[in-house]
């Protein structure tokens, strides 16, 4: 079996044409795509026995009944064989899987799944039929959710014990406190829901990109996992549930989970808060389509999804930021994925009327090669060093800066050159760094304890104090110019403990409602260096800085810029902390 991984886009666009090679006669003519459907009904049949069906086409506004598919290709270049009114027809193995799954022993099932139903090969069919995704979706009397076949662990988890988790995720969910707990919090019982946690999050269902927009759109949802089924509510609503449980309903079961629960539930929690928050939106009819700086932080939040094809990053999200990209409103695949990926970055910023959408640029993330100021939403993929939401933390951080106040308007209308290859910014050179410094790489690890944050925190700062009084102290002594006095020197280590401000808190304190809690964490999950400017102003930056970068104020820039004369501009944040001046300190203005 091929490595999905392993394979380039155009290798995978040749095996989908393979799938669709032979089975044109099969599929019926859209005469209209963008009113009309193909749907396929699917014959019964037992277990063992062949697929077959037939297709239809159907008027979506007439209001068919069918239901959805929700599923990961998988391999497209393993496939299996089908029936369909008499023809051979070619689908993957994944999607084989489903049909079985769900397929009745005694009566015909109408459904749509967009491998089946589009034409992949025609591009304008393509193009129009995904604009319509939503709405297909969202007008499905039901949708399948297919999470594939339940990991057993190497024989650690069963059924029973998957069904049991699956059980204690519907009782977050039930409003009848005086519902029994069946042992959810007796050490069996939590061992039991850990290992279904473990299984469940393994499942690449929730790592594909279009999952967001087939999971949140249709009125009602079932997940199906192996034999195992449970509705859509719970199963997405389990973050909340489970918080009201340790804070609300039912405390005498939240007072016996321990850190292993809280972890293995985590990474469930993790995968689950997009598709809540949107769902939230949808069944309480707020606007679906987020504005400018939503638009930004639900792209960060989404992107580790996968993709076959890059552009799909975009295209799969299209219905909850449409609103703020003015030049991407169809999902276009006859441009490029750079021509692509730089109108949203430049539709983003001008939606925002400021420089934000690059700031939170993760550092797993290598620019593209031209133009390196294009975010690159295919390469954005788990962070190794906690980055699950650098952008969220840098938007705080806009609270405590501003490096832009007072600087005329960028002029947005004029952002591009007419090649389209560089972005025009205007603002005021500040300096030319001289001297960085990266701290130890242990700064970088995930802990062995993601909960223990404050003692980690604490570590973090003894290794960082120890940097700049071995390494950047050590380096302005021997400037060739009196900028640092050793009064200077103490006064800026005071400074450093005032922003990783730890002396007070203990375990037991709330230190996440800090106000530099977040400046903090911001440090602790990014590798960052400590630079050193010509004139011997101090401030932190990305671990990537170089001798000869240039710090810039940026018009409509909430934080400082590097700029890289050897290639293009590179927009990353940029926090300065202090300025030494002549052998004293001066606050910086933001």
């Amino acid at each position: 079996m091929a490595d999905l991984g392993q394979l380039s886009l155009s290798e995978v666009q040749d095996a989908i044409h393979q799938l669709d090679k032979n089975e044109q006669s099969a599929r019926p003519l859209l005469q209209d795509p963008t009113r009309q459907i193909r749907l396929f009904t699917l014959w019964p049949g037992t277990q063992e026995s062949p697929i077959q069906g037939v297709f239809s086409v159907a008027i979506l506004d007439d209001g068919p009944d069918y239901q959805c598919i929700s599923y990961v290709w998988g391999d497209a270049t393993v496939t299996k064989d089908i029936t369909v009114d008499g023809k051979e027809f070619k689908i993957t193995t994944s999607l084989f899987s489903v049909l079985r799954r769900i397929r009745s022993e005694q009566k015909n099932l109408t459904v749509w799944a967009n491998a089946l139903c589009i034409n992949q090969d025609d591009h304008e069919e393509k193009r129009v039929q995904v604009d319509m995704m939503f709405d297909i979706y969202s007008k499905c009397r039901n949708c399948f959710l297919w999470l594939g076949e339940v990991d057993l662990l190497d024989g650690e988890l069963d059924l029973d014990i998957a069904r049991y988790c699956l059980n204690f995720i519907e009782f977050c969910d039930d409003a009848d406190l005086e519902k029994d707990d069946d042992g959810f919090s007796t050490a069996e019982g939590l061992m039991k829901i850990r290992l279904t946690f473990r299984s469940l999050v393994s499942c690449q269902w929730w790592r594909r990109i279009w999952t967001v927009q087939e999971c949140v759109a249709p009125h009602t949802a079932i997940f199906l996992w192996g034999p195992l089924t449970i509705s859509r509510s719970p199963l997405i609503h389990f973050c909340e549930n489970s918080m009201r449980m340790a804070f609300e309903t039912r405390r005498w079961i939240s007072d016996k989970l321990d850190e292993h629960y809280f972890e293995a539930a985590g990474a469930l929690v993790s995968l689950l808060q997009v598709l809540s928050a949107l769902r939230h939106r949808i069944e309480s009819k707020s606007q679906a389509v987020l504005d400018g700086v939503a638009s930004i932080s639900f792209l960060w939040n989404a992107c580790d999804r996968r993709a076959l094809d890059p552009r799909d990053k975009i295209f799969a999200l299209l219905p909850f930021i449409a609103g703020a990209l003015a030049r991407v409103k169809s999902s276009n695949y006859d441009i490029d994925c750079v021509e692509l990926y730089s109108r949203v970055t430049v539709d983003l910023i001008r939606s925002c009327q400021s420089l934000l959408p690059l700031m939170g640029r993760r550092q797993s993330e290598m620019p593209l090669e031209e133009p390196s100021w294009v975010l690159d939403w295919h390469r954005q993929e788990m962070a190794q060093h906690g980055e699950l939401n650098a952008f969220g933390t840098a938007l705080q951080l806009t609270h405590h800066f501003d490096a832009s106040h007072g600087l005329p308007q960028l002029d947005f209308q004029n952002l591009v050159s007419g090649n389209g290859r560089h972005l025009r910014l205007r603002g005021y050179f500040v300096d030319t760094l001289v001297y960085s410094i990266v701290p130890p790489a242990e700064l970088s690890s995930i802990p062995d304890r993601p909960f223990n944050y404050v003692q980690h925190l604490i570590t973090l700062r003894e290794i960082w104090k120890h940097c700049v009084a071995r390494d950047t102290f050590s380096v302005l002594r021997k400037l060739d110019r009196p900028l640092v006095t050793n009064e200077a020197i103490a006064e800026f280590s005071g400074m450093w403990d005032d922003v990783l401000n730890l002396d007070k808190l203990s375990e037991s304190q709330d230190w996440h409602m800090k106000e530099n809690a977040r400046l903090q964490y911001w440090l602790y999950t990014r590798i960052m260096a400590i630079f050193i400017a010509s004139a011997g102003r101090f401030g932190v930056g990305t671990w990537d800085v170089k001798l000869g970068d240039e710090v810039w104020k940026a018009v409509q820039a909430t934080c400082r810029l590097y700029y890289d004369r050897s290639g293009m501009t590179a927009a990353t944040l940029a926090v300065q902390i202090r300025s030494f001046y002549q052998g004293g300190m001066i606050d910086t203005t933001w």
